[in-house]
């Protein structure tokens, strides 16, 4: 073995820090000698004695170590150690440096969505495999125009994170910003896109993002047919979008595959539930607090007897009662799935039952809480922002009766007015252009353009 080899088998020997699975073989054929640097624990040994070894090995090997299967030349040093620590198979011969492709590592089947399930339209979602994921992409959107970039993240990780999008239709602009924060993140490690998410963002402290979250595969070419850039994190399963309007966290695939009048209604109905799941806490307590006169007689009446029997002011009652609900269903989402839901149900039931019972709280407080607890759900990428801003309403409410609301209304239109992640507002769905696909979706023939403050070049989307 040469002098360059053997710096080269010395130097990667030290740098992986004689980690028991990696490997420095060297190996010997009629062209001369070689020397593999791979880790054991993520490279099919068997491709690599298949396609590697053997075929190096042989007499009629031409020397030509680019004719072996999955064999390219690294274009650097550095990228030949970066990638060897991402599966590759190095391959140092002829005072040069090649990357083999044999890879190999358990991943998860392509299955249903978690959060995002539907009736109608596709039911796959994306795994924590990015080669998959990005394949799911392909099948979806057969464009020589869709453009994937790759990105390393993590000084320590090395994660590779992908940016699709479609060229002449999406905007240079945004295309260019995202490709500018993804190249100044600077950190030991990326796990999952909701990091990327939050060094992506500059609203740090605001409940919404402007950047959008899916799961499967038919959203993600939705938005990317709309204009809008995707980003693949390896190892998580959710692909970011961006931009994300805040009027989109309403709408989802099935809009699309349903009549143009149901799909309105449920868009209507899920407006309504968030406004619920937001404001009816404070609303409710202004009005039975400081607005008695809007409340029926009897209705009022059976709100003051039920309030007579317990020890604690209306406000206080909603603010523990939406608390434990809150813990529930935090209790539930971290439990195994067979025995989560059951506790969620359950827990509320024998609580609810038994607070009323020993006169802790009201009935009409129960029901708040509940219709609250339900509507949330129905917008469910929100939920940050509904659990955040309904104590924020619940507090206003309670000090300063229907004025306080409406400062509390004031505030939450100031706060998502004030969010323009790369450019694009995210109210600018309240633009009069883009009316046909807001609240009420119109027929899909209607829909003629991409959204306009969102693509550019290309815009015409039917014909």
């Amino acid at each position: 073995m040469d002098l360059w080899l053997n710096s080269v088998k010395e130097k990667y020997k030290n740098k992986l820090g004689g980690s028991f699975d990696a490997k420095t073989d060297e190996i010997s054929g009629a062209k001369g000698s070689a020397v593999l640097v791979y880790l054991d624990s993520i490279v099919n040994r068997d491709l690599l004695q298949r396609d590697v070894i053997c075929p190096f090995q042989s007499p009629d090997f031409c020397g030509n170590a680019e004719k072996l299967a999955y064999c390219t030349e690294a274009k650097s040093e550095e990228e030949f150690g970066t990638e060897i620590l991402g599966g590759m198979t190095g391959l140092a011969y002829n005072n040069k440096l090649y990357l083999i492709d044999l890879k190999q590592w358990d991943k998860r089947s392509v299955s249903p969505p978690d959060a995002e399930n539907v009736t109608r339209g596709p039911k796959e979602a994306f795994t924590e495999d990015l080669l998959t994921n990005t394949s799911l992409l392909r099948r979806k959107v057969k464009s020589e125009n869709l453009v994937l970039k790759k990105f390393k993240l993590g000084r320590q990780t090395n994660t590779t994170v992908i940016l699709a999008y479609i060229k002449g239709i999406a905007k240079d602009d945004i295309i260019k910003k995202v490709e500018k924060r993804l190249s100044e993140i600077d950190i030991d490690g990326v796990f999952d896109s909701g990091s990327v998410e939050q060094l992506l963002e500059k609203n740090y402290f605001n409940p919404v993002s402007g950047i959008g979250v899916t799961q499967k595969p038919d959203i993600a070419g939705q938005k990317i047919l709309e204009g809008r850039v995707a980003v693949f994190v390896d190892g998580s399963p959710h692909v970011l979008t961006i931009p994300e309007l805040f009027i989109e966290n309403l709408h989802t695939a099935e809009d699309y595959y349903h009549r143009t009048f149901y799909s309105s209604l449920i868009r209507c109905l899920r407006v309504f539930g968030l406004m619920i799941s937001i404001m009816l806490p404070g609303i409710a307590v202004a009005i039975i607090c400081f607005n008695r006169e809007m409340i029926p007689s009897g209705l009022f009446e059976t709100i003051v007897s039920n309030a007579e029997r317990t020890p604690l002011p209306l406000a206080v009652e909603l603010f523990f009662v939406l608390l434990m609900i809150e813990l529930l269903k935090e209790s539930g989402a971290r439990l195994p799935k067979t025995i989560g839901s059951a506790v969620s149900i359950v827990g509320a039931l024998i609580i609810g039952e038994a607070a009323v019972r020993a006169g802790l709280v009201g009935a009409p407080t129960v029901m708040i809480a509940a219709l609250t607890a339900v509507s949330s759900f129905i917008a469910s990428s929100l939920n940050e922002f509904s659990t955040i801003y309904r104590y924020v309403f619940l507090f206003l409410g309670a000090t300063f009766g229907l004025l306080g609301v409406g400062v509390g209304i004031a505030i939450m239109l100031i706060s998502l007015a004030s969010v323009n992640p790369f450019g694009i507002p995210i109210l600018t769905m309240f633009d009069k252009s883009e009316l046909k696909d807001m609240v009420l979706r119109f027929p899909l023939k209607r829909l003629k353009t991409r959204p306009k403050s969102i693509a550019e070049g290309n815009i015409q989307r039917t014909r």
